[in-house]
């Protein structure tokens, strides 16, 4: 197995490897024996060690989460707002569906580093942003759309001159996947105690 793959992501959780293949959209895990083969190349203390793709380099400003955004609950309602939410999360899954996860997330690599700036806080029209993908829970269910919504809100800020990271998450056993969108050390678009249970696989 080679670990450094061109487009492959992995993690150690419980002494088992976990895969994020970003070119062909799935994850997977190795038998026992190839697992077991695997950690032993890694050597001393394998659990420690977090491999993204040189194509996804790790951002150098990304950082372990530590608040939710006050934005997320205190905010006014924009019915306008939430539409444009709306569709810039349906525009989004119709990218997913169309092309590969790889693709999509090279887009909003370009459109966050050419729009935004690294700021020590979210402007105030990002925090309406925010307030706006919040509400649009209301009205359409985030279950199962986490990679959409937190692609959708990265992209919504970098119009505004703010630059976010979206993270992929795993857990196991049993395993779970989990998306969120972050700037600095807070989540945007979901509780910190949530996005805490799993450990990052995949940073852009």
């Amino acid at each position: 197995m080679d670990l450094h793959r061109e487009g492959l992501a992995w993690r150690i959780l419980d002494g088992q490897l976990l895969f994020l293949d970003v070119s062909n959209d799935r994850y997977f895990r190795l038998s026992d024996d190839e697992n077991r083969r695997c950690l032993e190349k890694l050597g001393r203390y394998p659990e420690k060690q977090w491999h993204q793709p040189s194509s996804f380099a790790r951002p150098a400003d990304w950082t372990v989460p530590e608040q939710s955004s006050p934005a997320i609950a205190e905010h006014t309602f924009s019915l306008p707002a939430v539409a444009r939410a709306l569709w810039l999360q349906r525009r989004v899954e119709a990218r997913l569906a169309k092309h590969s996860l790889a693709l999509v997330l090279s887009q909003l690599r370009s459109v966050v580093e050419s729009r935004s700036e690294s700021q020590f806080e979210i402007s105030e029209k990002g925090r309406r942003c925010i307030g706006a993908f919040e509400d649009a829970r209301l009205l359409r269910t985030a279950a199962d759309r986490c990679l959409s919504r937190s692609i959708a809100l990265a992209t919504c800020l970098a119009a505004y001159g703010d630059r976010a990271r979206i993270v992929i998450g795993v857990h196991s056993p049993p395993f779970a996947a989990h998306c969120w969108t972050q700037h600095r050390d807070t989540v945007l678009n979901d509780s910190v105690e949530e996005v805490l249970r799993y450990e990052p696989i995949l940073v852009v």
